[in-house]
């Protein structure tokens, strides 16, 4: 059954989701937390807590509330806070003290909470929404009795372990898609872009063909960085997930070679996070679709899983649950029409297109939906969950600018509806630059590299048509309240037209506009960003009119809004340039 319950809480967890923890002996642990009659919990209250717990972070708080009954612990005790500076950390949480650090007796709270996501998803333990406390389930307590003595995971351990990430849906998900064929191999890329919702801050995947050709165009000392920090949210989760199934020797990690063509030059890289599905893996994954006489397991789904970020990630969650429930509780196939209109029943006024995509985002996190003459019907079993429906569910300014703009896009994937949400947050400017260039590169035909870094642009692209070259120096711009183009950034814009003017390598040594093609004659700049405000337009023209090239402020839904355009057949690259270089804002 899934459940609705009203709330009052304005603060909800993040669950269904984890990117750190992989160590299952500590997960093990974590769960016997929630058992009175584990030897963890035991030797938590009597050794471990009392010995590197300090009073004054509420040692006797801990222990007190491991020794309650019924056991029900609350998520600032699991968890703890943290310390500024981290290097100066004290232990103030049960799970930062179950499980050991890296040079140190305990972990921080941030792990900590990763830790209780994932035994939580795995339905080892269980949230309650009423006083934020969690408790264990009855497949917990079949894993802390499966405990033997040693480190060593135990046959009965592995075995419930792998029930559990058969019944987690991304797991699932990952499975399927490495079983499409015998050969299968994909990267953690190619596996994140297909795993959750797409076109959203929560769920996103680092461009491949770009990452590739901005790694072997890198300085050897920034390729190792990159290797291990360059990845979206999707990826991220890929990852881990991918991990835990290695670990259970349902996938196997192989290095996969990728080679990634662009004006008539060839890039090969190794990726090292690429996995292939093992023959254990196929038995699982039928298993675990009830197949080969097996029951079919039932997926833990919960509503926080639905979305992970952003001011709208309570309507989002809610709307997408209602779709689940609606589908888990009709008999017959459903049309979108039939969801609108169920929707409309709980105050959620929605357009066909979201719908489609919510539905293509929980097939996406692994719900079996299958679509029949435009109609679907939900062939999987679901565990019961709550939905907590907020006091109130309104879409922010920005969530209904992403609904007008996905109803005029007809012919480009709606992944790109991203970079609304990554064009207003700083913290994700590398996705940005590298998703506007694999927009303008892989929708719209334009030739081009990601740059960034230290004395480059973010990118270029270029024409390669004969009829119309020219080439285009880019600068994105990821800022929450727009972008006003102050003076310093318009000087460095200025400094980079000019060394591609000069093309002096002792004024720049890393010659980055060698990237360009070498019969490209004619140049333009533009900024892209989430929306312009200020003086932005006097500094366009006053680099104009310094550099003698013309240039474009593009707000990102405009840009969105022109690859539309192009694809549609409605724009050339030839009236691109003849259009929307006008020393102003380009408006669609």
């Amino acid at each position: 059954m899934i459940s609705v319950i009203p709330t009052h809480n304005k603060n909800f967890r993040a669950f269904g989701w984890v990117q750190d923890p992989s160590n299952l002996r500590s997960l093990c642990d974590v769960v016997a937390v929630f058992d009175s009659n584990s030897q963890k919990h035991k030797d938590l209250i009597r050794i471990i807590i009392p010995k590197i717990v300090e009073k004054l972070d509420g040692r006797d708080n801990l222990i007190k509330a491991l020794q309650s009954t019924p056991l029900k612990i609350k998520y600032a005790e699991l968890v703890g806070t943290s310390f500024t500076p981290r290097s100066m950390s004290r232990c103030n949480g049960i799970i930062q003290a179950t499980v050991k650090g890296q040079g140190r007796d305990f972990i921080g709270d941030w792990p900590a909470d990763n830790y209780v996501r994932w035994a939580h998803c795995f339905g080892f333990i269980k949230y309650n929404y009423t006083d934020d406390t969690f408790e264990i389930t009855d497949k917990g307590l079949e894993l802390t009795n499966a405990r033997e003595t040693g480190e060593e995971l135990s046959k009965n351990e592995k075995e419930l372990l792998v029930n559990a990430i058969l019944a987690y849906p991304p797991a699932i998900r990952i499975l399927t898609l490495l079983s499409e064929t015998e050969d299968t191999h994909l990267t953690k890329f190619e596996i994140g872009q297909r795993l959750g919702f797409i076109g959203e801050d929560g769920f996103t995947s680092m461009p491949q063909k770009i990452f590739i050709r901005s790694l072997a165009n890198a300085e050897p000392k920034e390729r190792k960085s990159m290797k291990a920090d360059w990845e979206g949210s999707s990826d991220k989760y890929a990852r881990m997930i991918a991990s835990w199934l290695e670990k259970l020797g349902l996938v196997e990690k192989i290095p996969k070679m990728i080679t990634v063509s662009t004006a008539g030059k060839e890039y090969k890289e190794t990726i090292g996070q690429a996995y292939m599905i093992t023959a254990n893996g196929i038995t699982a994954l039928r298993k675990a679709d009830g197949k080969s006489k097996h029951k079919r397991i039932a997926k833990n789904v919960c509503w926080e899983m639905f979305s992970t970020k952003g001011a709208d990630r309570e309507y989002f969650r809610t709307r997408r649950a209602f779709i689940l429930k609606y589908l888990f509780e009709s008999k017959n196939s459903v049309s979108v029409l039939d969801i609108m209109n169920y929707l409309k029943t709980v105050n959620l006024n929605e357009t066909e297109n979201t719908i489609s995509d919510d539905i293509k985002g929980l097939q996406n996190i692994g719900i079996n939906i299958i679509e029949k003459g435009n109609r679907f019907i939900l062939d999987d079993m679901i565990n019961d969950f709550i939905i907590p429906l907020p006091q109130s569910l309104a879409k922010s300014d920005l969530a209904e600018t992403k609904e007008e703009i996905r109803e005029n896009l007809l012919n480009l994937s709606h992944e790109y509806l991203a970079l609304i949400d990554l064009a207003y947050d700083s913290k994700q400017n590398r996705l940005f630059e590298m998703k506007t260039l694999d927009l303008l590169t892989e929708e719209c035909n334009y030739q081009g590299l990601h740059l960034g870094g230290s004395r480059k642009p973010d990118g270029i692209i270029y024409t390669s048509e004969n009829k119309c070259k020219y080439g285009v120096i880019i600068d994105t711009k990821a800022y929450s309240k727009g972008y006003n183009l102050p003076i310093s950034q318009a000087d460095e814009m200025e400094r980079y037209i000019g060394e591609n003017q000069t093309r002096n390598e002792k004024v720049n040594s890393n010659k980055w506009w060698n990237n360009f093609g070498a019969d490209i004659n004619e140049f333009y700049f533009m900024f892209v960003s989430g929306h312009f405000v200020g003086n932005f337009k006097a500094q366009i023209e006053r680099i104009s009119k310094n550099k003698s090239i013309n240039g474009v402020a593009l707000a990102v839904t405009n840009l969105i809004l022109l690859a539309e355009a192009y694809k549609a057949g409605r724009f050339t690259h030839e009236t691109i340039k003849n259009e929307m270089f006008n020393n102003s804002e380009f408006i669609l």
